[in-house]
């Protein structure tokens, strides 16, 4: 895709991780579009409906109601959205989670980091994703 991402939903319940987020994003390139999803299912209800979907999926894996395992599966079993990167990022470091995630689908992993700065370099390698339209 020429001009690289360009909308980026972030499905996140923590509100301090969403404006780390949002703020390192607004800095990096403030001309792509954030939207934000603080549980699963209004991630899936957006885009089911299937009208501006994103370039990339950023997805936490411990959120409240349908985890973000769940949510990923049903991503990827869905002939309109199995297509989109989803990158997860989560406290949750565990080996088994991780390759669960990667088997599931994932495109890449990362574990919330502890400084600003490691978000920073996070948010920074997520916009390298290379994105690609079918």
């Amino acid at each position: 895709m020429k001009g690289g991402i360009q909308h980026i939903c972030l499905a996140e319940d923590d509100p301090d991780d969403y404006f780390f987020f949002s703020e390192i994003l607004r800095e990096i390139n403030d001309a792509i579009k954030l939207t934000w999803f603080q549980t699963c299912e209004d991630l899936l209800k957006f885009l089911k409906a299937g009208s501006n979907l994103p370039c990339l999926i950023v997805l936490d894996m411990n959120m409240p109601k349908m985890d973000g395992q769940t949510c990923l599966i049903s991503i990827k079993r869905e002939l309109e959205l199995h297509h989109i990167p989803v990158i997860i990022l989560s406290t949750a470091g565990h080996s088994t989670t991780i390759n669960t995630a990667y088997q599931a689908g994932a495109f890449k992993y990362y574990h919330k980091p502890g400084s600003i700065e490691e978000f920073r370099k996070i948010v920074s390698e997520i916009l390298s994703t290379p994105i690609t339209r079918f």
